[in-house]
């Protein structure tokens, strides 16, 4: 007699070989989300599909096979199962989307032999404290996270966008699937905070101990402790004595040099930190007594990074590989202060747009981007509390059409640093997205920018969104101006006497004048019959879809950052073929309006535009069709 899990699992194998190709489009990360990893490679999820198949297969055939081939079905079933899954571990740290796409569902695992439960993933549920650790490295940027638990130490793995408004230290609640030590997530969504991390004091002395270490197999000092010393508590501390208009520096105590067991033939930062802490406290240094660990060490080939840190943490805990200086220090730091990277949007020959792909570590003119001496810019200082708090100098947020004037970003007065205007409100969140204006001179640890005359002479401007402290992008107003794109970032600023228009709310940012101490930024709103400023932004719930979908689109009515209920707005679609669909809605008490548009198998493929109106105020997004 066929038994319930023979006759159920071939048709398993074709719900799940079609769920492959539906989970290929549902896993592919959007093409302007800069925390999104790259799509799957075609070969390996081709080949972890094919493994999973081939394990649904023999089971298959196993459940239906006689009592004297059950032995040797069963060794093959086994042998395939463990192949799959040594696949799939070496795949996921590096392939995580396509591990997600060919995980067997919790139904189909039900139904399979319980001596495959070993080899098999599992879906799991975790409380625990995140860890987020970054390493700059010399071939890009890499973000870990992992999740202390009460079940053990797990390494997570994303295949959408990572979430970067957390920090570590933050208790969370995670959702994935688990291969050995290592647990698979679709996105953020995937964590969710139980409870935020301790705050840390970003203000007066930051007590943070250095240690210096080297290996067994090269026991090598390349500089003295006093060389860092001068370094961390000399240079670095100025830094942050600057940046911060006098408000923290940098305090502590070098120690070492200490040699460790661990050899350069391995990368392993956990046993550099445990080892070095281990030497410290030999040598009588209290731990708990300092708010930042740096571990510093003679260069390691088989480490592919300069400085590695955690994001937030307390405390914190920094890596230094090979050189010890000021470029490398105050950025890993910065990190373990909880600032994320600064960076910038290319959007080729435009400024902004829909054709736009992030860098990085874009912005050229901060500490936290590509440069290794200039200031965090004002969103970063904004996020440490060094700028717009009681205390500290203020950022202007304009909310009426003038004439503000801001000092020169470097200087120690108490005059505004910047000038907030508002871009756009996220329809689901509340959270909004601001415009950063300044004005840099060559002012103390931004001497360097003494020869860039476009800075001197113009405006620096960002876009960036509270509570997520990943999302500051250094914005380009004179777009393919260079023979290279090292060259284009060279002059982003907007110079005197022109004007940049917002694409989507109309609002205008021209700079009126710069001189050395101050200048003047003239911002003009789209107005409203009554007056008020009347802002609309556009969204849409994806940034793709396929055809017979539905697409939702969002508008957001704000007047003078307020939502606005109970408003008229009128959506047209316009399609790649030329061919529009109107359509109306009313904004609720969230100043939200939702238009659906429901494709059909006969529409066009194609780029389409998705236009709103509401009063005088117009906005507009773009979303694929494939």
């Amino acid at each position: 007699m066929t038994s319930v899990a023979a006759r159920r699992l071939p048709f398993a194998i074709r719900c799940i070989a079609t769920l492959f190709g539906l989970l290929a489009l549902l896993v592919s990360p959007s093409s302007l989300g800069h925390s999104a990893p790259a799509a799957p490679s075609a070969a390996a999820a081709s080949d972890a599909q094919a493994k999973t198949l081939a394990v649904l297969a023999l089971a298959s055939r196993y459940a239906s096979a006689g009592t004297s081939d059950k032995p040797r079905l069963r060794d093959g079933l086994l042998q395939a199962a463990q192949a799959r899954l040594q696949l799939l571990a070496e795949m996921l740290p590096d392939e995580p989307a396509a591990v997600l796409g060919a995980v067997i569902p919790a139904s189909a695992r039900a139904g399979l032999p319980a001596f495959l439960a070993d080899f098999l993933e599992q879906d799991v549920r975790f409380s625990g404290t995140l860890e987020i650790v970054h390493e700059d490295r010399a071939n890009g940027s890499r973000f870990e996270y992992a999740l202390e638990s009460a079940h053990g130490r797990y390494s997570l793995h994303f295949g959408g966008n990572a979430p970067d408004h957390l920090l570590t230290g933050a208790k969370v609640e995670v959702t994935g699937v688990q291969i050995e030590s290592m647990l698979a997530l679709a996105g953020s969504n995937d964590v969710q905070q139980v409870a935020a991390a301790p705050i840390e004091s970003t203000f007066d002395e930051q007590r943070t101990l250095l240690i210096l270490v080297n290996f067994s197999d090269a026991p090598v000092q390349p500089y003295t402790p006093d060389d860092a010393r001068a370094v961390l508590f000399g240079s670095t501390s100025q830094f942050y004595l600057e940046n911060s208009f006098q408000q923290t520096w940098l305090g502590g105590d070098v120690v070492g040099w200490f040699t460790v067991a661990t050899t350069t033939t391995v990368c392993d930062t956990v046993s550099i930190a445990n080892q070095a802490q281990s030497a410290a406290t030999a040598a009588g240094v209290d731990l708990s007594s300092f708010a930042h660990l740096v571990y510093a060490f003679p260069q390691n080939y088989s480490c592919g990074f300069w400085g590695r840190s955690s994001v937030g943490g307390s405390p914190s805990q920094s890596w230094i590989n090979g050189d010890f200086e000021l470029g490398v220090t105050a950025h890993e730091l910065g990190h373990a202060m909880g600032l994320w990277h600064s960076h910038a949007m290319e959007c080729g020959t435009g400024t902004l747009g829909t054709a736009c792909t992030p860098s990085e570590y874009g912005d050229r003119f901060d500490m936290m981007g590509a440069s290794s001496f200039a200031h965090y810019n004002a969103f970063q200082k904004e996020r440490l509390g060094w700028l717009n708090r009681p205390g500290s100098p203020p950022i202007t947020t304009a909310q009426s059409d003038g004439t503000y004037i801001i000092d020169s970003y470097e200087l120690a007065s108490s005059g505004p640093k910047a000038i907030k205007v508002l871009k756009s409100v996220d329809p689901t969140t509340g959270n909004r997205t601001w415009y950063y204006v300044q004005s840099r001179q060559a002012i103390g640890f931004d001497a360097g920018l003494s020869t860039n005359t476009n800075v001197l002479n113009g405006l620096l401007i960002h876009y960036a969104t509270e509570a997520n402290g990943n999302s500051s992008y250094l914005v380009d107003m004179t777009p393919a101006s260079g023979s290279t794109t090292y060259l284009d970032w060279s002059d982003p600023a907007l110079g005197v006497g022109q004007t940049f228009t917002d694409p989507q709310n109309g609002t205008t940012i021209t700079t009126s004048w710069v001189t050395s101490t101050s200048a003047a930024v003239t911002i003009r709103f789209q107005q409203s019959g009554s007056g008020s400023i009347t802002n609309l932004s556009v969204s849409t719930d994806r940034a793709s879809y396929t055809l017979a979908q539905s697409v939702t689109v969002s508008a957001t009515v704000t007047t003078d950052g307020a939502p606005v209920a109970k408003t008229a707005v009128k959506f047209a679609v316009k399609k790649p073929n030329g061919s529009i669909v109107n359509g109306s809605a009313t904004t609720g008490s969230n100043g939200v309006a939702v238009y659906k548009l429901k494709l059909s198998r006969k529409d066009p493929v194609g780029m389409y535009e998705a236009d709103a109106t509401a009063q005088s105020a117009t906005g507009k997004t773009n979303f694929a069709v494939q």
